[in-house]
């Protein structure tokens, strides 16, 4: 699509029935998210559609199509809730519910870069509940990161919702997942365990389970746990994820309790076995470290 047909479609969006489109909250490559209102009970909603040269890509739609079915599926909550879906003149949409927050990544960087153990442990541990509850069902979300955690509230009332299922997979039915690339990689690179960069399509829970200490760590330190840069290449990223050994938490930021750098710390390990065996026993053992502390 030209970059005027873009800037059209974001001062006039496709109109989707039974809605009043507010404004564009985001524009992607794939596809954009509004904000709007339900003509039938003028409550707020979000809803998430594909460009239209992006629909007609097999692999796209399949994404877009997984994602809808799993969010369908999950009903809880701590994740972002699924209210209809469907097509109008050729446009794919999901419809939400609108949180009126903000992700994890943002407020952090409203923070300066980082939050305090008190607030990321908050964040984490309902992120381990929905987790818990979508491995439960047979999904691996296999993205998880700061930018798919919407918060909303304030402080200590902070409400978190997992986002975005568009790589999520069922563990429990193979071949369910439809957007398998070969010679491609799922999900962001710098948050992956080694399995996944190995396989991503064998996934399991422990993974999750690492993109969760990997958002942690983030948040905790505005840093990267493998010392990884920015603008590091996927050949140095790779190397880093089977290689280097993380940098404790505490050696960047000394006050976080010893305990709570620890629970997140066994959720880093390169080998599964030694990671939290499930998102369950990682919360409650969070919980656990951060009582002692507050």
């Amino acid at each position: 699509m030209c970059d005027n047909c873009r800037e059209q479609l974001k001062k006039n969006p496709q109109p989707i029935p039974n809605y009043q489109m507010i404004k564009m909250l985001g524009q992607g490559g794939m596809g954009s998210v509004m904000l709007a209102r339900s003509i039938s009970d003028g409550s707020a909603v979000a809803i998430k559609t594909l460009l239209p040269e992006v629909a007609v890509s097999d692999q796209s739609l399949k994404r877009f199509m997984r994602e809808i079915e799993v969010a369908a599926s999950l009903k809880h909550p701590h994740i972002v809730s699924y209210i209809e879906h469907g097509t109008h003149n050729g446009i794919v949409y999901l419809v939400t519910e609108y949180v009126s927050g903000m992700d994890a990544s943002k407020l952090s960087k409203m923070r300066g870069g980082k939050l305090s153990y008190q607030e990321v442990v908050k964040i984490i541990e309902q992120t381990l509940a929905a987790l818990d509850f979508a491995h439960s069902l047979g999904f691996v979300h296999r993205d998880i990161k700061e930018q798919n955690i919407l918060v909303d509230g304030k402080f200590p009332n902070y409400n978190s919702k997992l986002t975005d299922f568009g790589l999520a997979k069922s563990f429990k039915q193979t071949g369910m997942s439809g957007v398998t690339m070969v010679g491609d990689v799922a999900g962001t690179i710098a948050y992956m365990p080694p399995e996944q960069v190995r396989d991503f399509k064998e996934v399991r829970p422990p993974s999750d389970i690492y993109g969760v200490g990997m958002t942690a760590y983030s948040l905790l330190t505005g840093a990267h746990a493998l010392d990884i840069s920015p603008s590091a290449g996927i050949s140095e990223t790779v190397k880093a994820i089977f290689e280097k050994p993380i940098v404790p938490i505490n050696r960047r930021v000394p006050e976080i309790p010893l305990r709570v750098a620890a629970v997140i710390e066994t959720a880093l390990a390169k080998e599964v076995e030694l990671r939290w065996h499930s998102a369950r026993e990682m919360r409650e053992e969070l919980l656990r470290a951060a009582t002692l502390f507050l």
